[in-house]
Parts: C-alpha cells; structure tokens; sequence
C-alpha cells in the first residue's frame, strides 16, 4: 500500500510540473499536423555546404546567418500560428495549454525567445517566461514546435547526416541532445540512431557508450528491460547517472529508423507514452536528458564560426 501511494506521489508531482501531460492523447501530433499546414520550411543553404559548416561540431542553426534567418521567421510567423492553433478544431487542448497560448498571442520580443531556444541558453528562457508571465515548458514546447517545423524535412533526414559522416552525441541541425535510441538491424549487428526532440532530426551514433557524456567503460554502463515493454529498454550510464531509452522494435519486426514526420509519432509513442519509465528511471536516481521541457545546456562547441 505505502509503496502505491509513492507511485501516484510521484506521478501527482510529475503532472504538477508538466500538467499538460495528462491529456497528451494525440494533440502532440495534430499540433504538428497543424503547424506543418501552417508554416513553409526555411530555406536552408545548399545542402553541398553542410559537411563543411558541420565538420568542426557546429551544427546548422548555430551558425549565426541561419540561426537570424529562422528565428526571425518564427518570430514573424508566431502571431497567426497562434491564432490558428487556437482556433483549430483539429486540436483539442487541455485548459492549461489553452491559457498559456493566450498569454503568447500578443508575445512581444519573439525572436529574442526562439534564438534563447537554438542556443539553449536556459537563463534567458526562464527569465522570458517569467518576464511574459508563461509556463517555461509551454514556450518551450511551443517554440521547439514551430521550429521544428521551419526546419526543412532532408535536414532531418537520417540517411543524409550517415553519409556526412556526423557521429557527434548531439543534433547536427540544431545542437540539442538526443532524446531517443533507435536501433536498427543491419548485416554487421544492430546500428544506433539518435532522435532530436526540438528538430526531429535523426543521425548516427557509436553503438556502444553513453550518448551524453561519452562514458565507454561498460563496467559503468547497463540496461534496463522493464517487463513487458519488449519494444523500449533504458540504457543507463553510471558515470553521469542518466539514462537513454531506447527503441528496439517488437520481436516480429526489425525496428527502422524513422524519417521526416514519423519522428514525431515515434518520439510521441515512445517517449511521452512511456513515462512509467521516467518514473522507474527517477526511482533510481537517474536523470533525463534531451527533452524540450527540459533544461538543456548545450554541448556543442560554442566557439567562432568559420
């Protein structure tokens, strides 16, 4: 009995902070559905300039010529996106999530906000908030979503950041750690993927260590298999005491590692549908990374651009 009522505690303190969660039950996606309808991606540069703007850890959106000319496009954008989701019949949302789009209707300074967001810079984000009187998980869930959809759908693409040789432990277009594993069958074993919660950008990744502070020492690294979750596991890494969950598949089909929109459904299905695992996780003393409701220093080299 004692040990029920730790588990709706936890879950009671959990909804406390992200009340919204409650009633996730598809919106995530037609708010997506909503936006992609409403919003024309931005044009990227060419795509033979990424190896060369990527190669020494500095991904797309940190560069300052694109990150001016997406955020800036949000911010221009924000108001009628606004609009539209309120008055969307596509989206039913929860109050809470209905009152804080209010507050952002008439958001003064927007670009300031969606450029605190590319550069993860948490300080600015939650004095924002604080500032225009928001939830901080609302605007960043709701800025990550309209950048997400700014952000043109090849740049996404898992295929094209294998072949650019990317294999650094954060997102090539946008520089947020990954929220998910994917692992994916293939002639040598099974490959890793890594998925982006802000962009939704796939990339490769090492199959073995700790996606976030590059820990190899498998001594300090193990797996969690809750029982009947045979699709997810939770890789753990002692070291900096996080954990990764991560995609295996079922067992009558090879896991595939998603493109464009089928980002959002897997990160929806296998990350905001799993928060039982949070909670086993969080039982364990372990923390979470790569979530957009989350604080997410960056990690990607912040020095000059080239």
């Amino acid at each position: 009995m004692t040990k029920n009522k730790n588990h709706e505690a936890m879950w009671q303190a959990y909804f406390k902070e992200h009340a919204y969660l409650e009633q996730t039950a598809g919106w995530q996606l037609a708010l997506e559905g909503v936006l992609r309808e409403a919003l024309d991606p931005v044009a990227f540069p060419d795509q033979s300039l990424w190896q060369d703007m990527t190669k020494d850890g500095l991904p797309l959106l940190q560069h300052a010529d694109l990150q001016d000319r997406i955020t800036a496009a949000a911010a221009e954008a924000f108001p009628r996106v606004i609009s539209q989701l309120l008055t969307s019949e596509a989206l039913v949302m929860p109050d809470v999530m209905r009152q804080a789009l209010c507050g952002m209707e008439h958001l003064k300074g927007a670009q300031n906000v969606f450029a605190a967001l590319c550069r993860q810079d948490d300080a600015s984000i939650r004095s924002l908030a604080e500032t225009h009187a928001i939830p901080e998980t609302s605007l960043r869930l709701f800025g990550w979503a309209v950048l997400g959809a700014l952000v043109p759908e090849e740049a996404k693409d898992a295929s094209l950041w294998e072949a650019l040789g990317w294999k650094r432990n954060y997102c090539p277009v946008c520089g947020r750690p990954p929220v998910l594993a994917v692992l994916r069958k293939e002639q040598q074993g099974r490959a890793r993927f890594l998925v982006c919660d802000g962009c939704h950008t796939v990339w490769p990744y090492a199959r073995v260590g700790c996606a976030y502070c590059g820990n190899q020492d498998l001594e300090k690294m193990k797996v969690l298999e809750p029982e009947g979750e045979e699709e997810m596991r939770l890789d753990v890494c002692e070291e900096c005491h996080t954990y990764l969950k991560t995609y295996q598949g079922g067992k009558q089909r090879d896991p595939k590692v998603p493109d464009g929109p089928d980002v959002s459904e897997i990160i929806y299905r296998h990350d905001w549908a799993t928060l039982h695992l949070d909670l086993l996780a969080q039982e364990q003393g372990l923390v979470k990374r790569g979530s957009v409701l989350l604080a997410a220093a960056p990690v990607f080299d912040e020095g000059e651009e080239k």
